[in-house]
């Protein structure tokens, strides 16, 4: 390799590598706007209506703008006739920003999707844009009332103004430090006005204090370290620190207008003149680059593009890889290996020696070979590279190959973005920089489908997405019906080895495109629900929509299409819809439920659910006080039950409840509302009102069972005994005695217990004298009885002396003489 083209800059070494000679003809850039995309990116232009050109005398005079590949092959036209623009750039998604002077801008891609647009403000709007910066993700617009506009994120736009400069006149020069390398994280302003350059952020306005200005250009290096400045009386460039405080270089500026600022890494700058670029580097030493025509820089992460009408050429600094490789009377190990290379090829015995003398290092040679050739620019000088580094790894008997792999497929993908048909010239560190996928993306844009199928599988990478790209790109192209469409895309998807990523995004380009029914049909073939659907309603397929909704068995979907149909349809065909989806009509009296809906009534009406009304009725008017008002509203449900056959129980149980609801109207508000029949009854009993119990019984048809057990226990808790006898006594009682004595013994009343303990049956009679602590009567009856057990349960229990020994005496008697077992 030759290192004639490196310019040494005291101990750095950099170099001018021609990309391309560029394929557009006759065009003179100095007649355009021009925006250049990093990354190897596109190149828009658009004519400068500012200036006067002769008709028929250069080409691309519309108002359109044109978009070129790096190596001028023609990408696309972006048709625009809008207002005049204050400021174009690339964003990091390749997508063209353009400001226009009215305070909107418009966010055009190469894909051809249609443009969003969103406006900078109501300030914006009514003093209109002055000039704009930009960075990767956002902008900052200048109106002209020299206040500042910031949107961080183009993508979401929130315009925010920054602080007020109180600027008295347009600034001198001004730029953009992104959020990402300043201190606070928040996009900050360098402004140069007067002899002093202002820090302008959302929170206040600083004053760096200088008085060397007024400043031509204000460059701020990709590190946030550093700061460029371009003196406009004292002809000088400088180079400072990000707080000011300190000079690192400083250097005449050569004669001609200040055009580009970029920087080649972050320690050197590089400015145009005009047809000359000059490099600064980081001790004020530099370096010029003349040219034919005017020359634009496009600053890179590990370099600077120039580019003219005629060639497109990268600035890069030399990587100390190359230079131990490279560089005149290098004895590092990776040269002696590449030098092994050259002998092998020449079939020279020197070959082994040079590998033998570095034997030790060989490992160090290699990796040093790799590194090299991911930073040489040529083709031919990475193949040798890489051979080097092959033949030293099979020298190495532990070595990992992983790194020499890796290498050889970032290249291979690199050599092929920087083809003239491509017109990426991406390094292999900007490769690497981002991921597969934004590359593939750009690939896309172009709509070079193939290719990216080529990288996505030497690179192991799914090549779903190709091909829905793909699908929307021939949508959009074709001029076939819906039918024949459908057969010419499933017959390459359906090919695939695994299923598309989202057929949603191919129907809804088919859609916007007017293919409504290959819309619905690749939908039709889209397993995600949750993405199937919001398409479906959208286009106004609400039945296809409830299916799939329901088919999902995820309720969200199923609720997301009621609502929509709720706002979109009139009420009564709302309710049709539902009526034809028992699952979707069950999830909306559901949701009516638990929010108290209203509609849910017109719904049962409707759709002569007779039952369900009135259980909605019953239920609004569960808590209502009025004894009145809830036997009018019950008889409303009541002439809705009886409209269904079905509900002839409900109806009787609804019937009784309202003549229940008179029965206590009748016996006073106070105590009685909202009370059972039973307990109704016992009231009644509990306040004397024995006739007006007995009424109520036979008028609701009380079984006497349940009015026995209910009346013993009202009478007990009003303490009743004559009462209580009479019951006793009228005539066999339908549930006993055993009740009786159960009550009372609960009301601790043993001696009114003990009345009825004789009525009750032999076998429990015993117990009960012993449960109330009787012990002489239990005594007689298990004596009558002949209870032995109970007999021992008594004397264990019993306090008194003569009736233990009583006692005793009957179980010896009983049992023959033994008193226990």
């Amino acid at each position: 390799m030759s290192t004639a083209e490196w310019h040494a800059l005291q101990d750095t070494f950099y170099r001018k590598h021609r990309l391309y000679q560029m394929q557009w003809a006759g065009l003179d850039l100095s007649k355009f706007r021009i925006a250049a995309s990093s990354f190897g990116g596109p190149i828009a232009l658009q004519r400068d209506d500012r200036q006067l050109l002769e008709a028929g005398a250069a080409p691309l005079l519309d108002s359109a703008i044109h978009v070129y590949a790096a190596s001028g092959q023609t990408i696309g036209k972006i048709e625009y006739d809008g207002p005049r623009l204050a400021g174009l750039s690339w964003n990091a998604r390749e997508e063209l920003v353009c400001v226009q002077e009215d305070g909107n801008v418009r966010v055009f891609s190469l894909s051809g999707r249609d443009p969003v647009s969103f406006s900078l403000g109501a300030e914006a709007r009514e003093r209109g844009v002055a000039e704009c910066r930009f960075w990767d993700q956002g902008l900052v617009a200048m109106t002209q009332d020299l206040r500042f506009i910031c949107v961080s994120d183009v993508g979401e736009p929130k315009p925010r103004m920054l602080a007020d400069a109180q600027l008295a006149e347009a600034p001198h020069s001004w730029t953009v430090v992104p959020p990402h390398v300043t201190l606070s994280r928040h996009v900050e302003v360098l402004v140069a006005a007067g002899a002093t350059v202002l820090s302008v952020d959302a929170a206040g306005v600083q004053d760096m204090l200088l008085d060397q200005g007024p400043y031509a250009r204000i460059s701020v290096s990709p590190n946030g370290r550093l700061v460029a400045l371009s003196s406009q009386l004292q002809g000088r460039i400088q180079v400072v620190s990000m707080d000011f405080q300190r000079s690192f270089s400083e250097c005449a500026a050569p004669a001609g207008a200040l055009g580009d600022v970029a920087w080649c890494g972050s320690d050197a700058a590089v400015l145009s003149f005009g047809s000359e670029a000059l490099l600064v580097g980081p001790f004020g030493d530099t370096l010029s680059f003349a040219y034919d025509t005017r020359v634009h820089l496009v600053q890179e992460l590990d370099g600077v593009r120039l580019f003219t009408g005629a060639a497109h050429e990268l600035l890069s600094r030399v990587s100390e890889e190359s230079r131990s490789v490279f560089q005149i009377g290098s004895t590092a190990p990776a040269a002696l290996l590449y030098d092994a290379v050259d002998s092998m090829r020449a079939h020279a015995s020197r070959a082994d020696e040079l590998v033998r003398s570095i034997r030790g290092e060989l490992p160090q040679a290699v990796d040093t070979c790799i590194a090299a050739a991911g930073a040489e620019p040529d083709v031919r000088v990475q193949q040798a590279l890489l051979r080097a580094a092959s033949l030293g790894k099979s020298f190495v008997a532990a070595y990992n190959g992983d790194r020499l792999v890796d290498a050889c497929r970032g290249l291979r993908v690199v050599n092929a973005l920087a083809s003239y048909a491509v017109g990426i010239p991406a390094t292999l560190a900007q490769f690497r920089s981002l991921p597969l996928e934004a590359w593939v993306a750009r690939l896309l844009n172009r709509n070079m489908h193939a290719l990216a199928l080529r990288v996505c599988a030497f690179m192991d990478a799914p090549p779903d997405h190709v091909y829905v790209h793909w699908a929307c790109a021939k949508i959009r192209a074709s001029t076939l019906d819906d039918d024949a469409l459908f057969r010419v895309l499933c017959e390459r998807l359906d090919a695939l080895p695994g299923a598309v990523a989202s057929y949603v995004d191919i129907a809804a380009v088919a859609n916007a495109c007017g293919y409504a029914r290959l819309a619905v049909r690749l939908l039709m073939r889209e397993p995600r629900a949750a993405s199937q659907v919001p398409l479906l309603v959208s286009m106004g397929h609400d039945d296809a929509a409830m299916d799939a909704a329901v088919r999902s068995g995820d309720a969200d979907l199923v609720y997301f299409v009621i609502f929509h149909l709720f706002k979109a349809l009139p009420l009564g065909d709302f309710f049709q819809q539902l009526a034809r989806t028992p699952q979707a009509a069950r999830l909306f009296e559901k949701y009516c439920v638990d929010m108290g809906a209203p509609v849910l009534e017109d719904y049962y009406f409707q759709n002569d659910a007779f039952a369900e009304s009135a259980q909605l009725v019953v239920a609004e008017n569960l808590h209502e006080k009025d004894s009145a008002k809830l036997a009018a509203n019950l008889k409303v449900a009541l002439k809705m039950l009886q409209n269904d056959k079905s509900c002839a129980f409900e109806a009787r149980t609804l019937d009784t409840q309202i003549r229940l609801l008179q029965a206590q109207r009748q016996l006073g508000e106070d105590g009685y509302g909202g009370l059972t029949l039973n307990q109704t009854l016992a009231k009644c009993l509990a306040d004397g009102n024995y006739s007006r119990a007995a009424k109520l019984k036979t008028e609701f048809r009380v079984p006497e069972t349940r009015f026995y057990h209910i009346k013993i226990h009202a009478l007990v808790v009003r303490r009743d005994w004559a009462e209580l006898a009479r019951l006793a006594a009228a005539r066999k009682s339908p549930v006993g005695y055993r009740p009786f004595v159960d009550e009372c013994v609960a009301a601790l009343q043993f001696q009114e217990a003990a009345k009825y303990i004789p009525r009750c049956d032999a076998a429990d009679r015993a117990p009960l004298f012993l449960r109330i602590g009787f012990f002489h009567e239990a005594a007689q009856v298990a004596v009558q009885a002949r209870d032995v057990d109970m007999l021992r349960q008594i004397h264990a229990q019993a306090q008194d002396p003569t009736l233990q020994h009583d006692v005793a005496q009957h179980i010896q008697q009983l049992t023959g003489g033994c008193l226990n077992d």
